[in-house]
């Protein structure tokens, strides 16, 4: 039987979401889901970081009591990753923020949520 890991469950899972985010925002119409899809496109990318951080056997990268120092550097995740993961997830926040602003906008202009409409420049 084929043994997969865990740490390859996530890379497939996180190259669904990418894929899925990717196809959402060139494929889909609506603004809102446009939005949505960026969001899945974002988790996939923070769910690859974090990821790349993770491995078998591996300990949190806190120094806990009677663990050797010598032996904490060989044991601990790679903490890159997560940090990154951390400011990634305040920078989506703000800019899928900024995007329903905008999209709260141009509904109010255009009277629609197609991007096909509104690029036509097609009023109410």
């Amino acid at each position: 039987m084929i043994e997969i890991s865990l740490q390859l469950l996530s890379f497939i899972a996180s190259a669904l979401l990418v894929l899925i985010g990717i196809a959402g925002m060139l494929f889909l119409d609506n603004l809102i889901k446009k939005i949505i899809a960026f969001t899945l496109l974002s988790d996939g990318v923070n769910l690859a970081l974090v990821s790349l951080g993770y491995f078998e056997g591996a300990q949190v990268a806190i120094l806990t009591p009677g663990t050797s120092v010598t032996q904490f550097p060989q044991n601990a995740i790679l903490i890159f990753g997560p940090g990154i993961v951390l400011t990634n997830i305040v920078i989506g926040v703000s800019t899928t923020a900024v995007l329903v602003a905008l999209t709260m906008v141009l509904y109010r202009r255009y009277g629609t949520l197609k991007a096909s409409k509104i690029l036509k420049g097609e009023r109410k």
